[in-house]
């Protein structure tokens, strides 16, 4: 009888190690696929980012090549009748150029909605948007890695990252750059 009650007592003691270990193990799991997890859906705003820039680029790339086109016409009418020497060729240029200067001027007046134009606004509200949920998300993610790395450094943990090959998982940082905006 008392190697009955052993042996039961021998059974229990492992089955609750084995079980012990078993949760361990599933808990390193989920911690992991947690991290994952978050990162996917960073990976979604990020996507969507990059899916901005072509749009930001070209809005932006036109109302650089506006402002050239802008500064080239001045700088040649300006130059042009700074070099004339004859009064028929000066009156000539001045009648040329008030209506182009008129026209530059009123250019230079629409200039600013170019670069503020609906459009520009509304990719650049999206970015903002989109850069928030990233920030708030990537707190989340490393709120996850950090309980994912403690909980795979911790004993007897660290056993199963041994035998598993669990691997620590980076933390998500914003660039130098974002971080000075």
């Amino acid at each position: 009888m008392e190697w009955l009650i052993f042996i039961i007592f021998i059974l229990a003691l492992v089955y609750f190690l084995i079980r012990q270990l078993v949760m361990i193990y599933n808990n390193m799991v989920m911690l992991k696929n947690n991290c994952y997890k978050a990162f996917a859906n960073i990976d979604i705003l990020l996507k969507k980012q990059v899916d901005l820039l072509p749009m930001l680029t070209a809005i932006t790339q036109k109302a650089m090549e506006h402002e050239k086109a802008l500064f080239n016409q001045l700088t040649e009418n300006r130059n042009s009748y700074l070099q004339a020497m004859a009064l028929d060729e000066k009156i000539k240029l001045a009648n040329q150029l008030f209506p182009q200067l008129k026209t530059s001027l009123i250019i230079a007046e629409k200039y600013p909605e170019l670069i503020s134009g609906k459009n520009l606004r509304l990719l650049q509200t999206q970015a903002k948007e989109l850069e928030e949920c990233i920030a708030d998300r990537r707190e989340f993610f490393n709120q996850s890695v950090t309980l994912y790395n403690t909980e795979i450094h911790i004993f007897p943990n660290v056993l199963f990252k041994l035998i598993f090959n669990f691997k620590d998982i980076p933390l998500f940082y914003p660039s130098s750059k974002e971080a000075t905006l």
